[in-house]
């Protein structure tokens, strides 16, 4: 299989992924978060650095999962999950580089990724909680370039004949 044809097969699967997230996947997720910023401190303190690097991981690892909910605050039902993770993210960050340095190297960082953090926290719960009353997406398989109706998204992938190319679209149900 060429390269592009590879690219078109991963994007095709994260999107698939994305469309998949569930109401109870965004609760869960919210609560690992929850989680490790609440176990945050404790490492800090320690100053163990195997420690410290293990948990650094582990935030790289929540904020990678995070992308079952989308790519962008924006993605439809659950960027604000997404951006959850990426906001815990940069709050370890900030804190980590504030216990380094002996101080925070850019005044505020800390309490802005928090405050974020939390908004976004909300926001994701909000939707998760909403559950099945949100419409949500149903996608239609189709290789036409016109899409079947307002609202919907092209799904790219590799046609039977080899090409990459418009396999289907996402809609908003009706």
């Amino acid at each position: 299989m060429q390269m592009k044809n590879w690219v078109a097969v991963a994007l095709l699967l994260l999107f698939n992924q994305a469309i998949a997230a569930t109401a109870q996947d965004a609760k869960k997720y919210i609560s690992d978060l929850d989680a490790a910023m609440k176990s945050a401190e404790p490492v800090l303190k320690q100053g163990d650095l195997k420690t410290v690097s293990q948990f650094s991981q582990r935030m790289s690892k929540l904020q990678q999962a995070g992308a079952v909910f989308g790519s962008s605050v924006f993605d439809q039902p659950y960027g604000y999950c997404f951006s959850a993770g990426i906001n815990a993210q940069t709050w370890w960050q900030a804190k980590l580089k504030a216990a380094t340095k002996g101080k925070e190297p850019t005044l505020g960082a800390i309490s802005f990724a928090w405050k974020n953090f939390q908004t976004h926290r909300s926001e994701c719960l909000k939707v998760a909680k909403a559950g099945s009353s949100t419409k949500g997406t149903e996608q239609i398989e189709s290789t036409s370039e016109t899409p079947p109706r307002k609202g919907c998204l092209k799904v790219l992938g590799v046609r039977p004949d080899g090409k990459v190319g418009t396999i289907a679209y996402t809609c908003p149900k009706t």
